[in-house]
C-alpha cells in the first residue's frame, strides 16, 4: 500500500515537472507579440472659432422734446368768454322752446349747434331693437358718469354699457358731421375775412404812423432869409398947386 502510494506521488510530481518544462519551452518558442503600433499623431487642434462681432446696440430712440404750450392770449380769451356766453344763452332759448330733450347733464352743445335741438333721451326711451343711436358727445358724457339719474328720467334706467351706443356712420353719423364742417366752414370763413380786413387796416395804420414820425424826426431845412422890405417913408405933403384960372372965350 505505501509502495503504491509512493508510486503514485512520484508519478504526480513527474507530470508536473513535464508539464512545467513543456509550459517554458513552448512560450521561449512563441514568437513575441509585435509592439503595439504607435498610435497616430493626432492633428493638431483646430483654433476655437472667432466668436462673432457682437451687433452693436441699438440705438436707444431719441426722446422728443415738446414744445410748451402757448399761452391763451386775451384776445382769445375774450372769445371764448363771448362763446360760452352765447351758447349758454343758446340752451336756454332751446330749452324755453321746448327743444331740449336730454339724458344728460346739460345738453349736448354739438347737437344744439348742428340741428338745433337735443333729443337724445327721445331714442333712448325706444325698445333696444329700434335704437338708431346716439352722438358722440352724448355717448361720451353716460360713460364719464355724466347720465341724469333714475328719477330725473322719469323712471326710465340707462345702463350705458347696454343701452347707449353711438349712431353708425350709415345711420346719421356722416351726415352728423358733414353739417358740422359746412356750418363751421362758412362761420370760420367768414370770421377769417373779416379778420384779415381788421389785419390789413392795422398795417396801414402802422406804415402811416410810421411815416409821420420819421417826418417829424427829420430836422427841419433852413429857410433862405427873406429879402428886407423897405418902408415907405411917409410922402411929404405938396404945396397946393396955384390954380389955373380957364381963360373965358372971348366975346365976339
Amino acid at each position: 500500500m505505501r509502495r503504491f502510494s509512493l508510486a503514485l506521488l512520484l508519478t504526480i510530481l513527474t507530470a508536473n515537472s513535464a508539464l512545467t518544462l513543456s509550459a517554458q519551452e513552448a512560450k521561449k518558442d512563441a514568437p513575441k507579440a509585435a509592439a503595439p503600433a504607435a498610435a497616430p499623431a493626432t492633428a493638431p487642434a483646430a483654433a476655437p472659432a472667432a466668436a462673432p462681432a457682437t451687433a452693436p446696440a441699438a440705438a436707444e430712440p431719441k426722446k422728443v422734446v415738446e414744445a410748451p404750450l402757448k399761452p391763451i392770449t386775451p384776445e382769445v380769451e375774450a372769445k371764448l368768454e363771448a362763446a360760452r356766453k352765447a351758447v349758454a344763452e343758446l340752451v336756454v332759448a332751446a330749452e324755453d322752446a321746448g327743444l331740449v330733450e336730454t339724458s344728460i347733464n346739460q345738453p349736448p352743445i354739438l347737437d344744439l349747434l348742428i340741428t338745433g335741438r337735443a333729443t337724445d333721451l327721445r331714442e333712448l326711451k325706444k325698445a333696444a331693437a329700434d335704437r338708431i343711436g346716439v352722438s358722440p358727445e352724448v355717448f361720451g358724457a353716460w360713460f364719464t358718469g355724466q347720465g341724469k339719474a333714475k328719477d330725473a328720467l322719469g323712471g326710465l334706467e340707462i345702463k350705458p354699457q347696454n343701452d347707449v351706443r353711438i349712431i353708425q356712420p350709415a345711420k346719421g353719423l356722416s351726415d352728423w358731421y358733414e353739417k358740422r364742417a359746412n356750418i363751421l366752414n362758412t362761420y370760420v370763413a367768414q370770421a377769417r375775412s373779416t379778420k384779415a380786413a381788421e389785419t390789413a387796416k392795422k398795417v396801414e395804420e402802422a406804415k402811416a404812423a410810421e411815416a409821420a414820425a420819421k417826418k417829424a424826426a427829420e430836422p427841419k431845412k433852413a429857410e433862405a432869409p427873406k429879402a428886407e422890405v423897405k418902408k415907405e417913408e411917409p410922402k411929404k405933403a405938396e404945396a397946393p398947386k396955384a390954380e389955373v384960372k380957364k381963360e373965358e372965350p372971348k366975346k365976339k
